[in-house]
């Protein structure tokens, strides 16, 4: 018996690592992809000459989600965290002491690499298996990118003045998209769950921390809303002094 448990152990433990590697390195490519999506500004979208693949990528992987969701359940939000904003914290989806939940979360980058190709029109050659970062060095990365491209699809779609559609649909989208963007802000406070308050038609985000932030449109413009109901800091402000400050360039 203390034989069979030894052996199992040490089974756990290389099935663990073997996973655990494979995360790493489809984490290492879905940067890379990421990163020429970024960098190409020639998609026609939505009505859009000079679109930006990345950007183009995220908003239909959050369009994508939002019909996934029965009425305000918000649980696939945590796998649309997983995979843009913070990939080096695995424990969203799983205990990391199960090595199979490693490999339920390497589909979800499977996914993602396909999507990359498909919707965003990445071409993949070339990109390698072989990196030499840490995951915590390939999630910074990827996180300076997304969070710079979600300031741009916010701008355009909750602040910008043309945008005057406030159904369920796109307010549960809105509502999406600022969770992923505050958890490029916070990665070690990320959000944990983002509901709706469809009376007051508000979006409530809660880290890890179990801290609840509200945000709402008032005459026109988005503010964060304290507790007496009190506006707080519009969310314009808040993007500006955002993470990064200037373009990423490469």
């Amino acid at each position: 018996m203390k034989l069979f448990c030894l052996l199992f152990s040490l089974f756990l433990v290389e099935s663990l690592a073997y996973y655990y590697d494979r995360y790493v390195k489809l984490v290492h490519l879905t940067n890379m992809g990421i990163r020429r999506a970024y960098l190409k500004n020639d998609l026609r979208v939505r009505g859009r000459s000079g679109a930006n693949r990345l950007e183009h990528l995220i908003e239909t992987i959050v369009e994508e989600i939002n019909t996934e969701l029965i009425h305000q359940d918000f649980r696939n939000h945590s796998k649309i965290c997983l995979l843009l904003a913070v990939p080096d914290h695995d424990e969203i989806l799983f205990m990391p002491e199960h090595p199979d939940l490693y490999y339920k979360a390497n589909l979800y980058f499977d996914k993602m690499l396909q999507d990359l190709n498909t919707i965003a029109g990445v071409d993949m050659e070339g990109c390698s298996y072989p990196y030499e970062y840490s995951l915590k060095q390939l999630a910074n990365d990827t996180r300076k990118l997304v969070a710079w491209s979600l300031k741009s699809i916010i701008g355009r779609r909750m602040l910008g003045e043309s945008v005057r559609v406030d159904d369920t649909e796109s307010l549960i989208a809105k509502c999406l998209l600022l969770g992923i963007y505050f958890s490029t802000q916070s990665p070690e406070s990320y959000i944990k769950q983002v509901d709706i308050d469809s009376r007051s038609r508000t979006c409530i985000t809660t880290d890890t921390r179990n801290i609840q932030k509200r945000y709402r449109k008032i005459e026109g413009t988005w503010f964060e809303i304290h507790s007496g109901e009190q506006r707080g800091e519009s969310l314009e402000a808040q993007l500006q002094y955002g993470y990064p400050r200037v373009q990423p360039t490469y």
